[in-house]
């Protein structure tokens, strides 16, 4: 079981300020199950960057994330709203690749995900929002599972 957990970029910064980015603790001591423990688990994987390692003269992949930050924190991408949803949607497959490959067996067909897709693009007082609808095996009725992350501010 997932703590219930909310996450934050904190306005007027990008995803390049980590010291920016919080994750909070929410008042639910039961925790998640379900539908918003995939959202947890795909908003930290979103944000996990790829890594390698060098064991014994070899260079080793951990392939799991999203390497959200390799994607979108350029300033190239930054400039141009088409370019941060283009960005955006590498990520988002990227996550959902990882999230597959990684699902251990037993997982209820809540916590599982199908696949993701980026809705919207928008600059919401001069803040660059991205929206990112999480599609479960199985959605659970009350559930809305949308991603809302901040990027960059445009001001």
């Amino acid at each position: 079981m997932d703590i219930d957990f909310t996450t934050n970029i904190k306005t007027g910064h990008s995803l390049s300020s980590t010291s920016d980015f919080e994750i909070s603790i929410t008042d639910n001591p039961q925790g998640v199950t379900g539908n918003r423990a995939l959202l947890n688990r795909f908003e930290i994987t979103f944000m996990t960057q790829l890594k390698s390692f060098l064991v014994n003269d070899r260079i080793i992949m951990d392939n799991y994330g999203g390497d959200a930050d390799k994607f979108i924190n350029k300033p190239m991408v930054l400039n141009d709203v088409q370019s941060i949803a283009a960005s955006v949607s590498v990520s988002i497959d990227q996550t959902v690749k990882s999230m597959q490959s990684d699902e251990p067996d037993g997982v209820p067909d809540s916590e599982k995900i199908s696949g993701a897709n980026l809705l919207s693009i928008d600059v919401i007082d001069g803040i660059v929002v991205a929206s990112i609808e999480v599609i479960p095996v199985y959605t659970e009725p009350y559930s809305e599972l949308i991603f809302n992350l901040p990027i960059t501010s445009r001001g």
